[in-house]
């Protein structure tokens, strides 16, 4: 599917915002394989002068999950790429994401002790937690992660990103069976806001990784979007914040 421009480059703010749509890759795994990234490249080939992290996604700033659709920032300047490596370092690139949840008793596989008691926010009907871990890849081919605290066995802990990752996480009770989730990180991990709410008990309705529903329900059905990033923008007077917003058409009312 195609990509959508939020915002397109300038000289003032040379970066791209563009809506990826679910099924498609943030980035490309060689140069010219398809993914969001190469799409907003073939209309702006500015964008391949930037040297990034990995030579094929040159100034790709962030990226979210093939299931998951939502908003992802791409440097146009290598001035600009540079400076926003400073501000994720500072923490202050701010990514937003919403889900619909359903509480689930017990815990898969590889999860460590619960963060927060499931049954507690279930009978007030709302908390606002943040979750802390580190991650280590987890099941076939890798592909899912778990979190890791410091309790955890050895073998986990070996496993285990040297650095730790927070989601704060606000959880409102929509119907008998139906949370809604608001998340904000500023430092992410792969699969980070999926499995931290897998991990307290409410994970996304429709995720064909950590639901309990897995591949019951069809993609388009995972109900998680990237909804929000914000970051600090130098101008010739003085610093802003910049914000872009991103709902999905068939969004439910959060």
């Amino acid at each position: 599917m195609d990509i959508e421009f939020l915002h397109t480059p300038t000289e003032d703010e040379p970066f791209a915002v563009i809506i990826k749509p679910r099924g498609t890759a943030s980035a490309p795994l060689y140069e010219g394989d398809p993914s969001a990234y190469t799409q907003a490249a073939s209309r702006f080939p500015e964008l391949n002068n930037v040297k990034g992290k990995k030579e094929c996604e040159h100034g790709l700033l962030h990226r979210i999950d093939t299931d998951t659709e939502g908003l992802l920032l791409i440097a146009s300047s290598q001035d600009f790429y540079d400076y926003m490596q400073g501000v994720q370092e500072e923490g202050n690139f701010i990514k937003s994401y919403k889900a619909i949840c359903n509480p689930r008793a017990n815990l898969p596989e590889g999860y460590p002790e619960k963060p927060y008691d499931a049954k507690s926010i279930i009978s007030k009907g709302y908390a606002n937690i943040q979750v802390k871990s580190m991650f280590r890849p987890y099941g076939i081919k890798n592909r899912e992660v778990r979190p890791v605290t410091s309790t955890c066995g050895k073998a986990a802990l070996k496993k285990a990103s040297p650095a730790w990752y927070t989601t704060d996480i606000t959880l409102k009770q929509k119907d008998n069976n139906t949370f809604t989730a608001d998340c904000i990180l500023s430092k992410g991990y792969r699969h980070q806001v999926r499995c931290h709410l897998s991990w307290l008990g409410f994970p996304i309705e429709g995720d064909p990784l950590y639901s309990a529903q897995e591949n019951e329900l069809p993609a388009q059905d995972f109900k998680f979007w990237a909804s929000k990033i914000q970051f600090p923008l130098k101008t010739a007077s003085g610093v802003i914040q910049k914000i872009f917003e991103y709902k999905p058409k068939n969004a439910p009312e959060l």
